[in-house]
């Protein structure tokens, strides 16, 4: 379960990327997002939204990436670990669906979530580094 919660959050990152070109495209068009764009106009707030929603996954991913690895080659991919990649999945999902939308704060209370999955996820790594076990 847990290589299907690592899966879909980097489903989830896959599609986030995705998303700027997207909106770009539709701010100028795909001939001029296509080409060097040099002189591309000021961001709409939907692209500026996307582009921050995915700078702001980039900035989490990697430390939920290494929490879940972790807790897979030292065996600890338990209930816990497998509630806070869960958890840290739907709070990712539920803040670039905020991000988008404007909506505040519950683009804060989704960033929230996203990070208490990630407390969950290191908690049973913790024994690790006070009892000298880990590499």
């Amino acid at each position: 379960m847990l290589l299907l919660a690592i899966f879909l959050v980097l489903a989830l990152a896959f599609i986030q990327a995705f998303l700027p070109g997207a909106y770009l495209a539709k701010q100028v068009g795909p001939e001029v997002q296509m080409g060097p764009r040099d002189k591309l106009p000021p961001p709409t707030p939907e692209l500026s939204r996307a582009q921050n929603a995915l700078r702001n996954l980039h900035e989490t991913l990697p430390i939920f990436l290494t929490l879940a690895i972790l807790s897979i080659v030292l065996g600890e991919a338990g209930w816990l670990t497998l509630l806070g990649a869960w958890i840290f999945l739907i709070g990712r999902i539920g803040h670039v669906i905020c991000y988008l939308k404007g909506l505040s704060p519950w683009r804060s209370i989704a960033f929230t979530v996203a990070f208490l999955g990630l407390v969950l996820l290191a908690l049973p790594l913790l024994p690790y580094i006070w009892n000298g076990t880990g590499a």
